[in-house]
C-alpha cells in the first residue's frame, strides 16, 4: 500500500493535483450537461412555439436562420396520420413518447417535440414537431459542441496554471520553514544568542516560533548562568589553596608535606582549568580572522619557564609560507594552545621534548616523544582519551575537554594521533573560511 509523503511540501503538493485532477474530470462533465440541458430547453422551447403555428395553420418556416430542416404532423388518437409537411416523419409515432403530456426526446439526429392538441375539426390528437440536428442551419448544437471544445483547453490550462501557481506558493512555504531550520542550526557554542527569525515566517507557525524562541532564552540564561557557577566556585577556592600553600611551607621538609603539595599544585591545575571553561562562555562571541602562527608562538613562549622547570624542553617551528588566518577567538585559541602543551608536561617524563608547529593550512600541532595517547574506543562518541601511562591519576581528560569546547566554539576540530617518536600528537584543525 503506497504511502503518503512526510513531507509537508509533498502532502500539499499531492493533494493539489488530486484536487486539480478532480475539476479536470468533473467541470468539464458538469458543463457539458449543463449547456446541453440549457439546449434543450432552448430547442424545446421554440418547437413548442412552431407546433402552436402549426397546429393554427399558421406558417411555419420564418423562424431564425439557425432552425434546421423540420418535420411537422398531425396524429389522431389512433396514430393516424392526419398532416405532416414538408413530407412524412421519418419515424412512426409508436416509436415517440406520446401521452397526456408533452414530451421532448431525441430520436437518431432528430429532436423531437410531442404533445396533445384538440384538433380544428373535434376531437383530440398528437402534434410531432421534429428538428433534424445535423442541418446545415441548425446551429445550437455546433455552438455547444465548439464551446466544449474551446473550454477544454480553457479550463486545462487554467487548472495547469492554479498548479503552478500552488507550487509556487508552496515551495515560498516551505522555504520559510528551511529557513527556519538554517537559523536553528546555527545555533551552537559559537552563537549562543542565535534565534529563528521570526519576521519571515507565516503566522501558522509563529506559536512553535516563539514556544522555540522562548525555550532557547532558557537554555542560553541556564548556560550562562553554569558557566558563572563554576567561575565564581574557581576563583573562590583559589585563596584556601594559596593559604594551605603558604602553611606547607612554613612545615618542616617531609615525604608527607611533599604528597600535599602535590595535590595542591593539582588542585591549583583542575581550577585554573575551571576558570578557562568560565572564560570560554565569557569569550565565544567575539569570533575574527587570526594569525594562527602568533598564537602558538605567544604560548611557547608564556609556558617556557614551566616547560623548562619541569626538566622537559620545547621548540617552535614556524611554517615556510605564512598560513591562512582561522576564524577564531584569539584568547581561548591561546588557552587550548597552553593546555595542550601544559598536558603535554604533564604527562611525559623528564626530558622529553615537545614540539609546537602552525602549518600553511592554519592547523597547529602540539606533539611529544612521551608514551602516547590512547582513544577509548568504549565511547566513541564522548572522545574520551587516557594518556597510556594510566597508572598516573591526573589525566587528560579535563584539559582536552576544555579544547574541544574551545574549537566547538570557534568551529574548528581536535584531531589526535601518534608522533614520529611514538609519543602523542594534538593537531587544531582551524576554519580558513573569511567571516562574511
Amino acid at each position: 500500500m503506497a504511502r503518503l509523503p512526510r513531507s509537508l511540501f509533498g502532502k500539499l503538493l499531492l493533494g493539489q493535483i488530486a484536487i486539480v485532477l478532480m475539476v479536470a474530470i468533473a467541470l468539464p462533465l458538469l458543463l457539458s450537461r449543463m449547456l446541453n440541458d440549457t439546449a434543450d430547453t432552448f430547442i424545446s422551447a421554440r418547437l413548442e412555439r412552431e407546433a402552436e403555428a402549426f397546429v393554427r395553420g399558421n406558417a411555419v418556416g420564418e423562424g431564425p436562420r439557425d432552425r434546421g430542416d423540420r418535420f411537422f404532423a398531425l396524429f389522431d388518437t389512433h396514430g393516424n396520420a392526419l398532416q405532416a409537411r414538408p413530407q412524412a416523419l421519418p419515424f412512426d409515432l409508436d416509436d415517440l413518447p406520446h401521452g397526456a403530456a408533452r414530451a421532448f426526446t431525441t430520436w437518431g439526429r432528430y429532436d423531437v417535440l410531442t404533445r396533445p392538441v384538440a384538433l380544428p375539426g373535434g376531437g383530440s390528437g398528437w402534434v410531432v414537431v421534429a428538428q433534424d440536428r445535423t442541418h446545415p442551419e441548425e446551429i445550437v448544437d455546433d455552438v455547444v459542441r465548439s464551446f466544449l471544445r474551446r473550454f477544454a483547453w480553457v479550463i486545462g490550462a487554467a487548472l495547469l496554471g492554479s498548479l503552478l501557481l500552488s507550487f509556487i506558493v508552496l515551495r515560498h512555504v516551505t522555504g520559510m520553514f528551511r529557513d527556519a531550520a538554517a537559523d536553528a542550526d546555527a545555533i551552537g557554542l559559537s552563537r549562543l544568542d542565535g534565534r529563528i527569525e521570526e519576521a519571515r515566517m507565516p503566522s501558522e507557525a509563529m506559536p512553535l516560533v516563539h514556544a522555540t524562541n522562548r525555550a532557547l532564552d532558557r537554555l542560553e540564561a541556564g548556560y550562562r548562568a553554569q558557566g558563572d557557577f563554576v567561575g565564581n566556585v574557581a576563583h573562590e577556592l583559589r585563596t584556601p589553596l594559596a593559604l594551605i600553600s603558604l602553611r606547607l611551607e612554613q612545615l618542616p621538609v617531609s615525604p608527607e608535606r611533599d604528597q600535599i603539595g602535590r595535590a595542591v599544585d593539582q588542585a591549583n591545575h583542575v581550577i585554573r582549568q575551571l576558570i578557562d571553561l568560565a572564560a570560554i562562555d565569557r569569550l565565544h562571541p567575539q569570533l575574527a580572522m587570526i594569525d594562527p602562527a602568533a598564537l602558538a608562538r605567544d604560548a611557547v613562549e608564556a609556558m617556557v619557564p614551566i616547560v623548562y622547570r619541569s626538566g622537559h624542553s620545547i621548540a617552535f617551528e614556524e611554517p615556510d609560507t605564512p598560513p591562512s588566518r582561522v576564524r577564531g577567538v584569539a584568547e581561548l585559541l591561546l588557552i587550548a594552545i597552553t593546555n595542550l602543551i601544559d598536558n603535554a608536561v604533564r604527562h611525559t617524563p623528564a626530558g622529553s621534548s615537545i614540539v609546537v608547529s602552525a602549518a600553511p593550512d592554519g592547523s597547529v600541532t602540539v606533539e611529544d616523544d612521551g608514551p602516547g595517547l590512547a582513544v577509548d574506543a568504549r565511547d566513541p562518541v564522548a572522545r574520551r582519551f587516557r594518556r597510556s601511562d594510566i597508572a598516573r591519576s591526573d589525566s587528560a581528560g579535563l584539559g582536552l575537554s576544555i579544547v574541544e569546547r574551545i574549537l566547538g566554539v570557534c568551529g574548528g576540530v581536535l584531531e589526535t594521533g601518534s608522533s614520529a617518536g611514538g609519543g602523542a600528537l594534538l593537531r587544531l584543525r582551524l576554519d580558513a573560511t573569511p567571516l562574511a
